[in-house]
């Protein structure tokens, strides 16, 4: 246990050198490809203190542009009453079953970010994030901006990559999964 807690903190330490250290000097300090590996969190091994949660609402029903804190709820009402979220469909996957694609999620958090120089406005009909149980959460993606195809990865807006829809296709029913092929063209 020591051991793989040692290795979350140094894969932690060399994910914050290597996003502060290039952009020491500049006027900002967003670099301009940036990715997300933590080898002590994925590890066959660990993925068992891991759960993916993801929420989903349809693309095809169309709104306003919806808040994460509309999809998830957690939201008061102006009576003060706690509102349930906006999803159609929702599922936690335990560690055992993300497993079996732990290359798929190796492939995600490998995937270079790329942040945008857009401020789009969030429409968050598909959410979904990695938690550790020790840590909490570790990797979260918000699709869409409104109007774009770029993504949000933990809160910054990123350039999309299909990785990051294919990742939770094999967690959802075909019937979501196909909406979601269909709508993002995979």
């Amino acid at each position: 246990m020591k051991r793989r807690y040692i290795i979350l903190i140094f894969s932690i330490l060399i994910l914050f050198t290597t996003t502060i250290f290039p952009g020491c000097g500049r006027g900002d300090m967003i670099t301009e490809e940036n990715s997300f590996y933590l080898p002590g969190v994925i590890e066959p091994g660990n993925l068992n203190d891991l759960t993916l949660t993801i929420y989903y609402m349809s693309f095809w029903f169309f709104t306003d542009p919806v808040r994460l804190e509309h999809l998830i709820g957690g939201w008061y009402d102006n009576k003060g009453n706690l509102i349930g979220g906006w999803y159609d469909y929702k599922t936690v996957v335990i560690g055992r079953d993300l497993i079996e694609h732990r290359d798929l999620i190796n492939q995600l958090f490998a995937t270079e970010l790329k942040p945008t120089e857009t401020e789009s406005v969030m429409d968050a009909r598909l959410y979904y994030v990695f938690e550790h149980t020790e840590y909490g959460e570790i990797f979260s993606v918000v699709a869409w901006g409104l109007g774009n195809a770029n993504v949000f990865v933990n809160g910054i807006e990123v350039e999309y990559n299909n990785i990051f829809l294919e990742v939770v296709l094999p967690f959802l029913p075909e019937n979501l999964a196909t909406d979601i092929r269909n709508f993002a063209g995979l």
